[in-house]
C-alpha cells in the first residue's frame, strides 16, 4: 500500500490538521486528538498526520515513557498480539491499536499491534513510528534493531541514521548493531550519491567503485588475522589524519580482536590527547572499559596457571599483587568520573559500592545518599547503604532505611528479598528478633530457598 502525503489530501482535511497542530501548542490536545482521527481514518496511509495524533495524545494523556514492572511485562506476554492476527485485516487491525493508543501511546502491546498491521500493508514509516515509541519504554536491542531496519525499508536514511546512534550509545560493543550501523552508512553514502540520469557512464562507474570502497572500510573485522592485516594501514592513516577519532577507534577495535589490550588501550589514551580528543567523553570511558577488561583478562590467565599448578608461588604472588593494583585502578578511575560528573548519580553508585567493598564505609554512605537520586539505581542504592549503616553498627537507621525500600517495592523480586532479608538482619543485630523472624517469614513465604531463611525459621519454631 502506498503511503500518501499530506500535501496530497483535500485542501480542508490539511486546515483541519493545521488547526489542530495549533491547537496542541495552545493547550487543546484533546481537540487535536479528535480532529487528527477523524482525518486518519479517512487517511490511515498518511503518517504526518498519524505523527501529530500520537503527538497531541501523548499531551493529552500526559502520559510519558516509563520502565514496565515484572508483572506487567509477564501479563503483557500473555496478551501480546498475533503478528498472522494483525496480517489478516491490517487496517482494521491499525485502527483498533489506534483506540489503544488513545488512552496509552507508549502501550507496547498496542504499538506491536500498529507495527505488525503496517508491516503487512507495507507501511514502513508507520512502522517506523510504532518501534519509537516501543524503544522510548524498552530501549532493548532488537526493538533498536527493528526500528532502524523499518527505517531503511522505508529508505529514510536520516531517521536510520538517528535511530543507530542512540543505539550504539547504549550498546556500543554489540554486533548486531555494528552491522546494522554499516548497512546505514553505505545507504547514507549511496543516498547522497544518487546517479544522475545526465552523467555519463564513467561518472556512475566511479561512484558505484566510491560506495564499494566504503563499505569495505566500515565493514567489522572479526578474525584476529585480518584485523592485523587493517592494523598498519590504520596506522598510515592516522599519521596523515592525527584528529580523527574514528581511526583510533578502529584502531583500538582491531587491536582487542587481536587479543592485544594493551596497545588497545595506549591508542585510545593517544587518541585522548589529540585536540578532538580532549573534549571526547566517550573516549575516557572506553579507555576505563578497556583497561578493566586487560585486568581481568590477566587476572584470569594467572588464575587457569596457579590452577593447572597450585605450587606456584610466584604466580600466586603474581595474582595478589594483579588483584590490589585491579581494586586500586577501579577505585580511582569511578573516583575521577564522579570528580568530573558530579551529577551523575550512576556513578556515585558505583564510588559508593567500591568505598564500601574496601571498607570506607563513612565514604560509602556519603556516595550512597546521594546515588537513591537516580530511578536506575535507587533500590539498589538504598539496599547497599542500609548494609553499610549495619557495617557501622547503626542498625536503627539501617532498619530505617530498608523499611522504605520494602515499601517501595510491592512485588517480591530479587532485590527486595535482598531488602527484607538485610531488614531482618538490621532488626537482629539489634536484638529486636520478632521483628527479625517477621520479616524472614516475609521470605520464607515466598522463597524458602533463598540463602539460609529457611533454617532461620525452622530455628525460631523449634
Amino acid at each position: 500500500m502506498p503511503k500518501v502525503l499530506l500535501s496530497s489530501i483535500d485542501k480542508r482535511e490539511q486546515a483541519q490538521v493545521d488547526a489542530a497542530e495549533k491547537a496542541i501548542k495552545t493547550g487543546n490536545a484533546q481537540v487535536a486528538v479528535e480532529t487528527c482521527s477523524a482525518v486518519l481514518r479517512r487517511h490511515p496511509e498518511c503518517t504526518e498526520v498519524r505523527r501529530i495524533l500520537r503527538r497531541a495524545q501523548k499531551v493529552a494523556t500526559g502520559k510519558r515513557p516509563a520502565p514496565v514492572s515484572g508483572l506487567s511485562k509477564l501479563l503483557g506476554a500473555l496478551s501480546a498480539p498475533s503478528k498472522a492476527a494483525c496480517a489478516k485485516d491490517p487496517m482494521k487491525s491499525m485502527l483498533e491499536a489506534e483506540k489503544k493508543l488513545s488512552s496509552n501511546p507508549y502501550d507496547i502491546n498496542a504499538n506491536k499491534q500498529l507495527a505488525f498491521a503496517a508491516e503487512a500493508a507495507g507501511l514502513w514509516d508507520v512502522v517506523a513510528l510504532a518501534y519509537e515509541d516501543i524503544v522510548a519504554v524498552e530501549p532493548k536491542t532488537e526493538n533498536y534493531t527493528l526500528l532502524v531496519s523499518a527505517f531503511l525499508k522505508d529508505k529514510d536514511v536520516a531517521g536510520a541514521l538517528k535511530s543507530v546512534d542512540s543505539a550504539l550509545k547504549k550498546y556500543p560493543n554489540n554486533g548486531d548493531l555494528q552491522e546494522l550501523a554499516r548497512q546505514v552508512s553505505v545507504a547514507q553514502t549511496m543516498d547522497n550519491g544518487q546517479w544522475d540520469e545526465s552523467k555519463d557512464y564513467r561518472s556512475k562507474l566511479a561512484n558505484t567503485e566510491k560506495a564499494l570502497e566504503l563499505e569495505k572500510k566500515s565493514r567489522v573485522v572479526s578474525d584476529a588475522e585480518s584485523a592485523a592485516e587493517e592494523v598498519p594501514k590504520i596506522l598510515a592513516e592516522i599519521e596523515k589524519n592525527p584528529e580523527d577519532l574514528q581511526l583510533y577507534r578502529n584502531l583500538a577495535r582491531n587491536y582487542k580482536i587481536m587479543g592485544d589490550l594493551d596497545n588497545a588501550v595506549l591508542t585510545i589514551q593517544r587518541a585522548r590527547e589529540t585536540t578532538n580528543g580532549k573534549v571526547d567523553a566517550t573516549l575516557e570511558k572506553q579507555e576505563h572499559e578497556l583497561t578493566r577488561e586487560n585486568y581481568e583478562r590477566r587476572i584470569k590467565e594467572a588464575e587457569a596457571v596457579i590452577a593447572e599448578d597450585p605450587s606456584n608461588e610466584e604466580y600466586k604472588a603474581y595474582l595478589a599483587e594483579l588483584r590490589k593494583s585491579f581494586e586500586e585502578y577501579t577505585l580511582q578511575a569511578i573516583q575521577t568520573l564522579v570528580e568530573k560528573y558530579p551529577n551523575d548519580y550512576n556513578y556515585r553508585y558505583e564510588f559508593g559500592l567500591k568505598l564500601l567493598e574496601s571498607g570506607n564505609i563513612e565514604g560509602a554512605i556519603r556516595e550512597l545518599q546521594l546515588a537513591q537520586r537516580a530511578p536506575k539505581n535507587r533500590h539498589a542504592a538504598m539496599l547497599n547503604l542500609g548494609r553499610a549503616f549495619i557495617a557501622s553498627g547503626k542498625f536503627d537507621l539501617a532498619a530505617d532505611q530498608l523499611s522504605v525500600a520494602k515499601d517501595e517495592i510491592k512485588v517480591m523480586s530479587d532485590i527486595k528479598k535482598d531488602i527484607v532479608y538485610e531488614l531482618a538482619q538490621a532488626y537482629e543485630k539489634a536484638g529486636k528478633q520478632d521483628k527479625a523472624i517477621a520479616e524472614y517469614k516475609a521470605i520464607y513465604m515466598a522463597d524458602a530457598s533463598y540463602k539460609d531463611v529457611s533454617e532461620k525459621i525452622n530455628a525460631a519454631y523449634n
